[in-house]
């Protein structure tokens, strides 16, 4: 039998979108944009829409039976409510070869098909099975490149004295202070008390420390330390040249 990318004949067709941020979410931009282009998919292939559903700020890398809506979706396939699950890009169900060969193999058992609108060959035939999961594998490797680049990225940083995460909103005075009862070998308790005596607000505005925000204190004055020492390694390093 010849393949086709896709069959003419109507099919139930559930529309499901998955963003991975909860500002995505909340902005519903992602979400429509994702479910309006299946919309146009299935008005030129003569699908009918039974229902539309999201996953909402819910990462890739949650499996798809743990995700509420997916996981909804999927057993509405079982039941036959539904012939096809589609996304408008296959990453939106799935970014690992195992995902993906769970999902493959559940629907050839239930006998429904999921399609990504980027991957246009039916999951219900062995060649778009198997673009699929190279489809998949790719995705995969792409996305482990991009987190080693970002390690990448992240070391130099460091290197050059740049000081990661987000700017320390506490005083130089309470850094200072807490630096010093640490190494006069203070704990963490009596430390928190003595800041609270001074006076001084922690980075959130309250007047009493506790143990917790003590300990981010020095950790921030250890990044701050850190940091300075790299700028000067660096700056040495680039007189050198």
């Amino acid at each position: 039998m010849n393949e086709q990318m896709y069959e003419s004949e109507s099919k139930r067709v559930i529309s499901y979108a998955r963003v991975s941020t909860g500002s995505q979410a909340a902005s519903g931009l992602g979400i429509e944009a994702q479910h309006r282009a299946v919309g146009f998919a299935a008005v030129g292939r003569g699908w009918q829409i039974v229902d539309y559903c999201t996953d909402d700020a819910v990462s890739a890398t949650i499996e798809p039976h743990r995700r509420p809506q997916l996981s909804a979706a999927l057993a509405r396939l079982d039941a036959g409510e539904a012939d096809v699950i589609v996304a408008v890009r296959l990453d939106r169900f799935a970014r690992s070869i195992r995902d993906l060969q769970t999902l493959l193999d559940l629907s050839a058992e239930g006998g429904w098909e999921f399609v990504g609108l980027d991957v246009p060959i039916n999951s219900d035939v062995p060649t778009g099975s198997f673009l699929r999961t190279v489809v998949g594998a790719f995705n995969e490797l792409e996305r482990a490149l991009t987190s080693e680049r970002t390690r990448a990225a992240l070391a130099v940083a460091r290197s050059r004295g740049k000081r990661l995460g987000p700017p320390s909103r506490q005083s130089q005075e309470a850094k200072e202070l807490a630096v010093t009862m640490s190494a006069d070998g203070m704990s963490l308790r009596k430390i928190a008390g003595a800041l609270t005596e001074s006076g001084i607000h922690t980075a959130t505005g309250k007047s009493i420390w506790t143990h917790s925000s003590v300990q981010g204190l020095l950790r921030t004055a250890r990044l701050d330390r850190e940091a300075e020492a790299n700028a000067a390694r660096y700056a040495a390093e680039q007189s050198k040249r």
